[in-house]
């Protein structure tokens, strides 16, 4: 298999003056705890950066930013494979897929649950990039609770909610 040329010249490069920019708001108010790149391309010929958030309902909200050859791939994992009323949890997610604006809800390769999203690596500013990670910490925290406490019931207890 060989690798893929991605877009254009220095598009790396621009990926990561746009984490830098948008970054600074982020890590000031807390939500954004780390970001992490290898700084050289994978065995597909992809750059890739790691972005780690607090979350509210998870401890931490894992998004990858992949640059492949004209877009920027976003993924995050909502939640493990179900294990129980798994047919209940997929209606669920079917219907929240409707509502969501930028990303959608996918199965991954092991059969997690994950919100994805792709933007032409043109388009990537700051302005972008904050809608993005926004919608999917939102959707994380509003999906989360409820599809772990059917999917994986057994396991899972949901948080009391603090009073401020």
């Amino acid at each position: 298999m060989s690798s893929t040329p991605i877009a254009a010249a220095g598009s790396a490069d621009h990926i990561g003056d746009v984490l830098s920019s948008w970054s600074k708001e982020w890590f000031a108010n807390g939500v954004l705890k780390a970001i992490e790149t290898t700084g050289d391309v994978d065995e597909r010929g992809h750059y890739r950066w790691l972005l780690r958030f607090s979350g509210d309902e998870k401890d931490f909200v894992t998004m990858w930013l992949t640059l492949r050859q004209r877009t920027v791939h976003i993924e995050t994992q909502v939640m493990p494979a179900p294990e129980e009323n798994i047919e209940a949890v997929y209606r669920y997610l079917l219907a929240k897929n409707a509502d969501l604006y930028g990303l959608h809800l996918a199965l991954g390769p092991e059969s997690a649950i994950y919100l994805v999203g792709r933007v032409p690596v043109g388009e990537l500013s700051v302005e972008r990039l904050d809608e993005l990670c926004g919608a999917a910490l939102h959707y994380v925290d509003e999906i989360f609770p409820t599809a772990m406490s059917m999917g994986l019931a057994s396991l899972y207890r949901r948080r009391p909610r603090s009073r401020t």
